[in-house]
């Protein structure tokens, strides 16, 4: 499943937190489910939240909510396929302006690529045998 706009993908991890929040019955205060839809890029969606809540520094916001999503995201761990809609959620966000991202970056584990690993094998086999290959040209000499 992709998600067919920033908005949709956002509310996907808000409902994930909220619906998590609800299971340890943990409280979710107004400004705080305000925060979870704030985008940067629209000042207005900063309306009634708090100056002191959006100036704090503490991070104990983005901590609270990420342990909720990520709790969320290690409930869902027997059901891959949802588990990939985070990813795919945090990926729609990439380079928006919704609050969400910095929570959903901090909470959702980013899968290890296989091909990364491969190329730097492969350039470590290239430099040794370039190395190899050097020696046994000086030693010819």
């Amino acid at each position: 499943m992709t998600f067919s706009s920033q908005l949709e993908a956002r509310q996907f991890l808000i409902a994930k937190i909220t619906n998590q929040a609800s299971r340890t019955a943990t409280a979710l205060s107004d400004a705080e489910h305000r925060m979870l839809q704030l985008n940067l890029n629209q000042p207005a969606s900063a309306a009634g939240i708090p100056v002191e809540m959006l100036e704090d520094k503490s991070g104990s916001y983005e901590e609270k909510m990420a342990n909720l999503l990520r709790s969320a995201y290690d409930r869902d761990d027997k059901a891959p396929e949802e588990q990939q809609k985070y990813r795919e959620a945090l990926r729609t966000l990439q380079n928006s302006g919704h609050y969400m991202l910095i929570v959903a970056t901090t909470a959702i584990p980013q899968q290890r690529r296989f091909g990364n690993y491969a190329v730097y094998v492969i350039i470590a086999l290239a430099v040794a045998a370039m190395i190899f290959a050097l020696q046994m040209w000086t030693r010819g000499k």
